[in-house]
């Protein structure tokens, strides 16, 4: 009883099963002993039929927290794919939208290097046919100063052909006339010799002037082959004789022959000079005619390219409303941080819309500008008389037409004035090279 009463040593379980052998004095007990083990035993049926239901009931709980956490889980897993999927989604567009940006961007600067590398292409082959024109014009010079020089070397060749037989005949002439001259001296001087040996008689005043003539004559016949011999070909020998002064005579009539000869050939070259004078005061007025012309008509380009077109007019429109809106939008958005500023909202407005590129325009904002413009009257209109009215495309593609011949004749003009531009130089400077 005490051992009962008492704290006992170890706990007694109720699921395991009883010993009599180790709880002896329980058993001996003279109140409790007898109806210990039936009381043991329902305690331990009834214990057994807790467990039984706690066991079932924190089954079904649990079964029921299992399908919760499942279909917890699988919303869970719904909700995580649809997330995942909008952020794919969002990451696609973002670098969707980054690649068309970049692309746009290289599409412009493309586009701007072509459009530059087409003007550098336009100035190029410009200035090859400049280069090639005035190729052609040196070419024609150079056959045209080939052909004149070879003109003036054939003159040249002739007029020295002449010369040389003007002088051999003036030359043969001069030989005859000292043969002449000295054939006459040798017989003066073998009549003198004569006369000297007959006459022993003293001489007369008339024999001494005789005498003094004879020795002049021989002064001036010796100073006459002096000057002869000492000359380098004869022709500048000179006498004062008469045979001398018919020499001179002869050469000054082949002289007058000779220039009569060269004004005779320099004739037509003055006519060539006063018709290539005819020419360009012919082409001087031409080329006043043509240049009033191409005044005329650059007035004109540049009217029609000062003014724009109606469907330029409503695009710009369109841009504007867009920039408006946007500008709007930014002002909404600014609107904390400009609750200080003393500015109006119109102010703020113009200097939004002011401040506003066409990089700031988003995806929408485009599809808007070309909803916007596609839309309006004067689209549709032009649309309507291009596929429908075959008079009005008849007129417009008429203007094409007239616009593309009007630029032809600008280029041919302008050509033209180039090559009259050269030939009016290339006939100054031969005319004062002649």
């Amino acid at each position: 009883m005490e051992q009962f009463n008492g704290k006992p040593q170890e706990n007694i379980l109720i699921t395991q099963p009883l010993t009599k052998q180790k709880y002896s004095a329980l058993f001996h007990d003279e109140r409790f002993g007898k109806d210990f083990e039936t009381n043991y035993s329902k305690l331990q049926e009834i214990m057994d039929n807790l467990q039984g239901k706690v066991e079932q009931i924190v089954k079904s709980q649990e079964d029921d927290f299992m399908k919760a956490y499942k279909d917890q889980m699988n919303e869970l897993q719904i909700d995580l794919k649809a997330m995942k999927r909008k952020i794919d989604e969002e990451s696609l567009k973002q670098k969707a939208d980054e690649k068309k940006r970049i692309l746009e961007e290289e599409r412009d600067y493309f586009r701007q290097e072509a459009l530059r590398l087409d003007n550098l292409n336009k100035e190029q082959l410009r200035t090859i046919e400049e280069l090639k024109f005035k190729l052609k014009i040196t070419i024609e010079e150079k056959n045209y100063y080939e052909g004149f020089v070879i003109d003036s070397k054939k003159e040249n060749k002739a007029l020295k052909f002449e010369l040389l037989q003007l002088y051999k005949q003036k030359m043969e002439d001069q030989k005859a006339l000292n043969k002449i001259q000295q054939k006459s001296q040798t017989q003066q001087i073998t009549k003198l010799n004569s006369k000297k040996q007959s006459d022993n008689r003293p001489q007369t005043q008339e024999g001494i002037r005789s005498e003094g003539n004879l020795f002049i004559k021989d002064d001036v016949n010796a100073e006459f082959l002096r000057r002869e011999q000492s000359s380098k070909g004869g022709f500048r020998s000179y006498l004062s004789t008469k045979n001398n002064d018919q020499a001179s005579t002869q050469f000054d009539f082949f002289k007058r022959e000779i220039s009569t000869q060269q004004q005779s050939r320099f004739h037509p070259e003055n006519q060539m000079i006063e018709e290539r004078n005819n020419q360009i005061s012919e082409l001087k007025q031409l080329l006043q005619k043509e240049k009033n012309q191409c005044q005329q008509l650059k007035c004109e380009l540049q009217k029609q390219n000062t003014q724009r077109g109606e469907l330029e007019v409503v695009l710009l429109d369109c841009v504007n409303y867009i920039k408006k809106d946007i500008a709007s939008r930014q002002i909404v958005q600014k609107q904390p941080f400009l609750g200080n500023t003393n500015k109006t909202p119109k102010i703020a407005q113009q200097i939004a819309f002011e401040d506003i590129d066409y990089r700031q325009f988003t995806h929408q904002d485009k599809k808007a500008l070309l909803k916007k413009f596609l839309s309006s009257e004067q689209f549709l209109d032009q649309i309507y008389q291009l596929t429908f009215n075959s008079q009005m495309a008849s007129t417009y593609n008429q203007n094409l037409m007239r616009n593309g011949n009007k630029m032809q004749m600008m280029q041919q003009r302008n050509s033209i004035i180039l090559k009259y531009t050269n030939l009016e130089i290339l006939l100054v400077n031969l005319l004062q090279n002649k």
